[in-house]
């Protein structure tokens, strides 16, 4: 992440004197496992920073949420940023992964869209509707979207997972002749890797965090 040099040359606003050290200390808490400490934090920074720095908050309270096993309230955090910045793909990502986790795939399936249209060259978008929809029970549209996925990944030379995406495929056709509840451990660990990716990779921090 590019969180630690973003601290120190973030601009300053009438309440930025409090802000850099609140996020340092809510990135500090959170890097050594103290995650309800450090929602705590997130959200104090909610009431009292600029609209950049509480959008970033409100997806690290909805992460965090989801890494203690609160994944109502991770839902509920991560639509509640869809209702605030309706134009922001992390939004939708967000949302669309604790939808996932919760199993509700058609709400995931509508989330990961909307993400899509918001940002049609990033690959990791199309995965996770890609699982959604095997979650939902349409193997041939999960296909689908993998393939479309594998396109742009590589396009963008992306080794990684334009191998991983042609391996799901391969699995997908395979528990086709297995019950749904077969792939549930399987769906999960993608879902779980989709997230990651997500906040280790494809997240602008440091463009999030900038002042206005």
């Amino acid at each position: 992440m590019l969180i630690s040099s973003t601290i120190i040359t973030l601009a300053l606003t009438p309440f930025s004197k409090a802000e850099p050290a609140s996020i340092e200390e809510a990135i500090k808490l959170d890097r050594n496992g103290f995650y309800e400490e450090a929602i705590e934090e997130w959200e104090k920074l909610q009431l009292e920073s600029t609209v950049n720095i509480k959008f970033f908050a409100g997806l690290k309270i909805s992460e965090t949420n989801a890494k203690l096993g609160n994944l109502n309230r991770a839902e509920e955090v991560s639509k509640a940023l869809t209702l605030s910045n309706p134009l922001q793909y992390e939004s939708w990502f967000s949302y669309a992964n604790a939808s996932s986790a919760l199993k509700k795939y058609s709400q995931a399936i509508s989330a990961f869209k909307k993400s899509i249209a918001l940002k049609p060259k990033e690959g990791l978008g199309r995965v996770g509707l890609a699982f959604a929809f095997f979650g939902d029970e349409k193997p041939d549209l999960a296909i689908a979207e993998l393939k479309g996925a594998m396109k742009i990944f590589k396009a963008n030379k992306n080794i990684s997972w334009h191998r991983d995406c042609r391996l799901a495929i391969r699995q997908i056709k395979d528990f086709a002749r297995f019950p749904p509840q077969f792939a549930d451990l399987w769906l999960r660990k993608n879902f779980k890797r989709i997230q990651d990716t997500f906040e280790n990779s494809v997240l602008d921090f440091e463009k999030m965090l900038k002042a206005e």
